[in-house]
């Protein structure tokens, strides 16, 4: 997280260190854009929420949430004036001086786009980092390249060659293979834009979690240079093409806080269309290859981010977790859903696919006592009480020794049709 910090504001006091005193959490928004020279300079090709949640003791709990650019959604601008369009829009309006700060300032990007944001994820965003393409890679450089173990072996046939405002508007081939890779800022720029891969990784959720894997990568190898101490070559690398609310202090605070994160804890959360988003069926139904919310109160994903990390002591059970879908004919695929959303949040589910038919959500705790704060912690997210049982056993026979168990101890959670009908009810542009 530290290694995209830059362009730093002087103050003495700082709003991080005294959210991780009093053990809130706190929210930074990053955006990604191509900056100066490039078509549609302030329009975010990325944009990632890092969270962080101090702990009394050890290390936080860190989430990485990753929003997609073609969510369509409301965006508030100056003078009470809403327009509606791709979330990559916000911050770019703002910089175009639609939104209440001058473009003279900063923040003026952010003025526009964390509202925005705040008002999708239901969390308030404490501070901002916008990072250009340029910036991406020097940070890349600066510390001598990334270690990436890329998950997949792709290649894309239409990664774009240049920009099309300077007349080339051609493709270019890029080829990835599965395994540890070095990257230098260049080729991480390639990895982490890529939007048309084949072997499944030309989804959202595939662009997403590769540029997660290089925020940690960075992460990772900055603190092998010395951490706080490799800051300042990197900082001067990245020269006017950062933008940040982040003071000295506030940069200071953010590494201790994070110094200790294990890289593998980190959560990995994408916001798309396998969950609480779907496409609009373009050119049938919209003007574009939009992306729409299955609740345009946006309160489903709100409370999903709300409770993005669960209680410590819940995820330490490592309780086997078991989601059946209930929902009827009418659900879309609850059970590998939520089998995914909670396995973001660092539980370890299963789909145990679909069930009878029934109305009401259910968490059934077959552990025995042993499971009791996973139970606990997902029964109150779906706002439904635990349901204690003995694992099932067969009737025994006289004279044979007991049978085993024909339940395997554990959690299950059967997604019903009222749970299912509140997730998809409402589909549409948000207001």
């Amino acid at each position: 997280v530290s290694a995209v910090l830059g362009a730093l504001n002087g103050g003495n006091g700082s709003a991080v260190d005294e959210k991780r005193q009093n053990l809130q959490r706190i929210n930074i928004m990053v955006y990604g854009y191509g900056g100066d020279g490039h078509s549609g300079a302030f329009l975010t090709d990325s944009i990632m929420m890092i969270s962080i949640q101090p702990q009394p003791s050890g290390p936080p709990q860190v989430a990485e949430i990753s929003i997609p650019r073609d969510w369509y959604a409301p965006i508030e601008l100056a003078n009470g004036k809403t327009t509606y369009g791709r979330i990559n829009e916000a911050y770019a309006d703002g910089m175009d001086g639609e939104g209440p700060v001058a473009t003279s300032q900063e923040n003026a990007g952010a003025a526009v786009a964390n509202p925005t944001m705040t008002h999708l994820l239901g969390v308030n965003i404490d501070q901002f980092v916008g990072i250009d393409f340029e910036a991406f890679k020097s940070a890349v450089d600066a510390v001598g390249g990334v270690d990436v173990n890329v998950p997949t072996t792709f290649t894309d046939y239409q990664y774009p060659h240049g920009e099309c405002d300077e007349g080339d508007c051609s493709y270019m081939t890029v080829h990835f293979n599965a395994g540890e890779q070095h990257m230098n800022g260049s080729t991480a720029l390639i990895f982490a834009r890529s939007r048309h891969g084949d072997n499944g990784e030309g989804s959202d959720f595939a662009r997403s979690r590769r540029q997660q894997l290089i925020v940690a990568a960075l992460k990772q190898k900055t603190e092998s240079l010395g951490g706080i101490g490799s800051l300042p070559g990197l900082l001067n690398s990245l020269g006017d093409n950062v933008l940040t609310d982040l003071t000295i202090s506030d940069a200071e605070a953010l590494y201790g806080v994070v110094q200790g994160v294990n890289t593998s804890s980190i959560e990995h959360v994408s916001i798309d269309d396998t969950n609480f988003l779907y496409e609009c069926g373009y050119p049938a139904n919209c003007g574009a290859a939009y992306l729409y919310s299955w609740d345009r109160s946006y309160r489903t994903v709100s409370h999903f981010i709300e409770n993005v990390f669960p209680n410590p002591q819940a995820l330490a059970e490592n309780a086997p977790v078991t989601f059946l879908d209930a929902s009827g004919p009418t659900g879309q695929n609850a059970s590998s859903r939520w089998t995914s959303l909670i396995g973001m949040l660092g539980f370890h589910p299963k789909d145990g696919g679909t069930t009878k038919v029934q109305k009401a959500t259910e968490v059934i705790d077959t552990s025995g006592g042993r499971d009791s704060k996973t139970a606990a912690w997902l029964a109150s997210y779906f706002g439904v009480p635990v349901t204690t049982q003995l694992p099932a056993t067969p009737t025994p026979t006289r004279g044979t020794a007991p049978p085993a168990a024909t339940t395997t101890p554990g959690i299950t959670v059967i997604i019903g049709s009222a749970e299912e009908k509140a997730f998809l009810g409402d589909p549409g542009i948000g207001s």
